[in-house]
């Protein structure tokens, strides 16, 4: 009898391991091909180490959903506040976006501008690797490795206008040889929620370990390319999560500062760092969304104090240099320093201009 009962229990408990196991491979299964279905209370688990594929997987879903496959979305204004798809957007460059299968082959042409005018194309692949800047006009071959399709990421410098912006944008065009659709397996929304909330709370802690120069080390990079040297598996995580879709640090170089209160008023006063493109500083909230359309300061629209200097001044009043509003909801603010195509001094000497920032008054 007890052979039986413990054959009986042990054939019990394999059916409901094999059941288990079919569900749990259910939940893995479900396919999205629309940003609506792409969280499913069934959908898998998301983790850490997941999060910067599953988050790509429903930025390329929400373009579908707008445009579909093969064609640009342009914005030919600049980053509406109230519209803002992805975290610390900016209102320093007019961005086009388009969505490409490139499995059988693909390109991107872009017209010409004036000289001295600033526009890249940055390609995202599914698994958030970012590959370097192309810059300029001409025609660009995309590819991936991995996956079947590229975001492309288009930046065009802010100091043109929007009727000279629009005219740019018309003249782009996308040749691909195939036009399929992108899907991914669902996700759980809570635990996707709960990763993406848990990353973005750990970046106080990496700036303090890290500084200021060195915290956003890693965070984009490309294995095909010698960017592969910063990558680290956490910088990789964060990066996602705090800004994705930034761009690699030859292109770009962030710096992403800590919570300021906004009781009170702060300056940051810096030399230029005289980048081959330009600097921006942007203010945000505590979830990294601009808040005032009015939201940055660049070295094409800040004035310059006269020993060639800049100060930047944050909830100081309309008096104060280069003032931006910090009031919001949140009670906090935090800034992004971005410097495009920087300077020698930025990326061999380690310029950082975060850590000149000053509280000025306590109280406003």
């Amino acid at each position: 009898m007890k052979h039986l009962i413990l054959a009986v229990t042990i054939t019990i408990f394999f059916v409901s391991c094999q059941s288990n196991k079919k569900e749990e491979a259910t939940k893995t299964v479900q396919v999205a091909t629309t940003e609506k279905t792409f969280f499913s209370k069934d959908g898998r688990t998301v983790t850490p180490e997941t999060y910067p594929r599953d988050e790509t997987s429903r930025q390329l879903l929400k373009k579908q959903d707008l445009v579909g496959v093969n064609t640009f979305i342009h914005l030919n204004q600049l980053t509406p506040t109230n519209d803002q798809p992805i975290v610390r957007m900016n209102r320093d460059t007019y961005y086009s976006m388009a969505f490409i299968d490139v499995s059988k082959g693909a390109s991107i042409t872009m017209p010409e501008i004036p000289e001295g005018k600033y526009m890249s194309i940055q390609p995202v692949t599914e698994d958030h690797r970012i590959q370097a800047m192309k810059y300029g006009s001409g025609t660009f071959d995309l590819t991936t490795h991995t996956g079947t399709h590229l975001y492309v990421i288009i930046r065009l410098d802010a100091t043109f206008t929007e009727a000279e912006v629009k005219k740019i944008q018309d003249k782009m065009s996308i040749n691909a040889n195939s036009s399929n659709p992108f899907t991914a397996n669902s996700v759980n929304e809570e635990s996707f929620t709960t990763v993406e909330n848990a990353l973005k709370a750990k970046m106080p802690e990496v700036l303090k370990r890290d500084g200021f120069v060195n915290a956003t080390k890693g965070m984009f990079t490309d294995p095909n390319d010698s960017s592969i040297e910063l990558f680290t598996q956490e910088k990789y995580e964060l990066g996602a999560a705090l800004g994705w879709g930034g761009a690699q640090m030859i292109d770009n170089i962030y710096e992403t500062s800590g919570n300021y209160s906004t009781d009170n008023c702060y300056e940051l006063t810096f030399e230029d760092p005289k980048n081959l493109a330009f600097w921006s500083i942007t203010v945000y909230d505590k979830k990294g969304f601009m808040f005032n359309d009015l939201a940055n300061y660049s070295s094409n629209t800040a004035q310059a104090n006269e020993d060639g200097t800049y100060t930047v001044s944050f909830g100081c009043g309309a008096d104060s240099p280069n003032n931006l509003d910090i009031n919001n909801p949140s009670g906090v603010f935090n800034i992004v320093v971005r410097h495009y195509q920087p300077s020698k001094r930025v990326i061999n000497d380690d310029y950082r201009i975060v850590p000149f920032m000053k509280e000025v008054s306590n109280g406003k």
